[in-house]
């Protein structure tokens, strides 16, 4: 179990932040009507909130690893699927619940990405508080903790940015975008929530490959609430992808390398996608 000094917890926090400050500004300048600042603060927080369930079970794990249940899964891949769902799942409702409070305001499909995006940053925050304690107190400010610095500040911020900023637009097109979903089939997100993962896992990203991300008619088709869920799918899959390719390493070759032109494409077509106009 971590010996907190409450301390240093503050100062690897405040090293943290620099990194969060900057997408945030990155991201927020290319908002044609940014949300008041206590909104993109309530986010932000809603996500710290999301990442404190899973880091409250990983230190469980650490202190009693007799109960650690996690260790009984033979496949590897299964566990990266099953972390990469938790993740996922926390910060979806969070974000959902950050719709919710603000709803007056979510009124476009690029409120999707601007409400994702903060809270993929609060969670990543939280997290690399964590990580960044552990490193630090191994070896102090040595060159594998900025290192590992660097790399979560940019590589994985930018990933959870990604994965949730996927959901959040998929989100946005079901309940904003007009011609996606035709009224009658709105519902609440989770309402009828068995009935519609049934019909996504029938044909799975069928909705991806048909409206290349939301943006055809779905007059024939689908609910709001179908188009959600497959939105989690959609994140789900490229977080577990972001961490298979660093965990497997095929004839000793590490993967990760391919992450980078995967991180910088994607975000590439998020940032042109989410643009400023004018």
């Amino acid at each position: 179990m971590l010996n907190v000094n409450l301390e240093q917890i503050i100062i690897l926090a405040l090293f943290a932040l620099p990194p969060v400050l900057g997408w945030i500004v990155f991201w927020r300048r290319r908002v044609a009507e940014p949300e008041p600042t206590h909104v993109l603060a309530q986010l932000f927080l809603f996500g710290v909130l999301s990442a404190v369930p899973l880091l409250m079970l990983r230190n469980f794990l650490e202190a009693h690893p007799d109960l650690n249940f996690f260790s009984w899964i033979v496949s590897p891949l299964i566990l990266i699927i099953i972390f990469a769902f938790l993740e996922e799942s926390l910060k979806g409702l969070f974000l959902i619940a950050g719709v919710e409070v603000n709803k007056r305001r979510f009124d476009k499909w690029e409120d999707g990405l601007e409400f994702a995006v903060l809270i993929a940053l609060g969670f990543a925050f939280a997290e690399n508080i964590l990580y960044f304690w552990q490193e630090y107190s191994v070896g102090g400010l040595s060159f594998n903790f900025w290192s590992l610095y660097l790399f979560r500040s940019l590589g994985t911020m930018l990933g959870h940015i990604i994965f949730t900023g996927t959901f959040g637009y998929f989100y946005a097109c079901a309940y904003v975008v007009k011609g996606i979903i035709p009224k009658k089939k709105h519902e609440k997100p989770l309402a009828r929530f068995l009935r519609n993962l049934a019909w996504v896992l029938r044909r799975p990203f069928h909705i991806t490959i048909c409206h290349l991300f939301p943006r055809k008619d779905s007059a024939k088709g689908h609910t709001s609430g179908e188009v959600v869920i497959e939105g989690f799918l959609v994140a789900l899959t490229l977080h577990a992808l972001f961490n298979a390719l660093f965990y497997f390493t095929p004839f000793g070759k590490s993967l990760g390398f391919l992450t980078v032109p995967i991180l910088i494409g994607v975000g590439w077509w998020y940032g042109r996608r989410f643009r400023r106009k004018g």
